[in-house]
């Protein structure tokens, strides 16, 4: 969204195509409805000169706005501070210093020399608070601290996007959590946490996607617990989405890409087919080792 209406400041033609609509609960920052989905607005991606992809790093991950660019011949890159995999032909720009793909877009828009309007602003400072989890995970660096002060000297109110990204959980969501965290199993002598979301604890709450997750600093903030993970329902059946966090004393992305996935030494996922009982076993061994 910042990006799109700096461009669209700087005379570009730009539009906003996700595979799904914008999550309820974030319909705040984007009053005048920008962010388009892909069922009632794919005809926006027709006779584009460029698809750019923000925050994932790979091409499925944008799901049918990326395939139908693709499939007219239209460039697509990445924009996004997720390390790629060894072998990956992705164009764009991945930039794994960044401690968000918003901060990232905060510096690609000054170097295209690029005014950057108050709304744009907020939208950057919202990407960046949500991903640092209200910056508290900076990796050590003052370069996210010195954006986020660039950003409040465009006179950016702050206080209402920290509410309405940190203070304005859905009661369903909050019900949810209670069924999530009464279900959290430890091992390796308290240093691992998981839960499995199982669907029927999603039965008869009104749910947007990613609700589940939303519990995740739940799991790995139990006194203790250096490793945690959390396994949801994925789109299909018998398809397992998984979702790994650690303390600064454990790594565990390696263990996501070594099952097809991505992401950070300290936040990482991936998807699992089949029957949990059948894979569930040695990943939970894994996570022991990584929790020693």
């Amino acid at each position: 969204l910042a990006f799109a209406l700096a461009a669209r400041a700087a005379g570009k033609r730009v539009s906003i195509v996700n595979d799904d609509p914008c999550p309820s609960r974030y319909a705040w920052m984007d009053p005048d409805k920008d962010l388009g989905d892909f069922d009632n607005d794919a005809r926006s991606l027709q006779g584009a000169d460029l698809g750019l992809i923000f925050d994932a790093n790979e091409l499925s991950r944008a799901r049918r706005p990326a395939a139908q660019l693709i499939a007219t011949g239209c460039d697509v890159w990445v924009f996004d501070h997720h390390r790629l995999a060894p072998d990956s032909a992705i164009s764009g720009c991945v930039a794994t210093e960044f401690s968000s793909t918003g901060e990232l877009c905060f510096r690609l828009l000054q170097a295209l020399q690029w005014t950057v309007p108050a709304a744009a602003a907020a939208a950057i400072y919202s990407a960046i608070s949500f991903d640092t989890g209200s910056f508290r995970f900076l990796r050590n660096q003052a370069n996210t601290l010195e954006v986020a002060a660039e950003l409040l000297a465009t006179g950016i109110d702050t206080n209402p996007i920290q509410e309405a990204l940190w203070a304005n959980r859905p009661f369903d969501e909050t019900i949810l959590l209670g069924r999530i965290v009464s279900s959290i199993e430890r091992r390796a002598a308290g240093k691992v946490a998981w839960v499995v979301v199982r669907p029927e604890m999603l039965k008869g709450l009104s749910l947007g996607p990613g609700a589940a997750g939303e519990a995740m600093p739940s799991v790995i903030g139990i006194e203790g617990v250096l490793v945690a993970a959390m396994v949801k329902p994925g789109r299909k059946p018998q398809e397992w989405k998984v979702s790994f966090r650690s303390k600064t004393a454990a790594k565990i992305g390696h263990i996501a890409s070594a099952r097809g996935g991505g992401g950070h030494a300290h936040a990482a996922g991936c998807t699992m087919q089949g029957p949990i009982d059948s894979w569930i076993g040695p990943l939970l061994i894994e996570l022991d080792q990584a929790a020693q």
